[in-house]
């Protein structure tokens, strides 16, 4: 069972448009933090805040994530922000992605586990990977699409030696 956290910074009056916002982050965080909280072990506490100026929403190994568009308010947006604050798209990840191949063993190995077929890869560009980065939220069709998308995350970490 994972632990990982989160604080959202909130106005001490918010405005009606903030409350909207805080309650759907609050609600895309939990959701979220569900799945990753059940399918890993990682501990981390995160840094939440609605910035209307993000155009979408983001997120960054050091533990912060900006939600800015209500269409990115969702679990699934937010479990690919997550993502980056474990690391996907790290300085380590861009490092172990060659010719749009994320080619650590351990997500590789993870992936032809999930899929069955021994000559799939992680694919990425410094930012991203594909299948199951949710990078966006039609990836998600049942909640194995969520599942896998925690254990290829925990699979990358791995390799990063996180």
């Amino acid at each position: 069972m994972g632990g990982i956290t989160y604080t959202l910074a909130m106005a001490p009056a918010p405005t009606a448009d903030q409350q909207s916002a805080y309650d759907m982050i609050t609600s895309a965080m939990d959701e979220a933090l569900s799945h990753y909280n059940c399918y890993t072990s990682i501990d981390k506490s995160l840094r939440v805040s609605y910035e209307p100026s993000v155009a979408t929403a983001d997120g960054n190994v050091n533990g912060s994530i900006r939600f800015g568009a209500r269409s990115s308010m969702n679990y699934i947006t937010a479990m690919h922000e997550i993502s980056h604050t474990l690391g996907v798209g790290s300085r380590e990840f861009g490092a172990l992605v060659v010719d749009g191949v994320f080619t650590g063993a351990e997500a590789t190995s993870q992936l032809r586990a999930i899929t069955g077929n021994e000559s799939d890869v992680v694919h990425a560009d410094n930012q991203h990977f594909w299948p199951y980065g949710l990078n966006y939220t039609t990836e998600v069709k049942t909640t194995d699409d969520l599942v896998n998308h925690c254990k290829i995350v925990v699979a990358i970490r791995t390799d990063l030696g996180f």
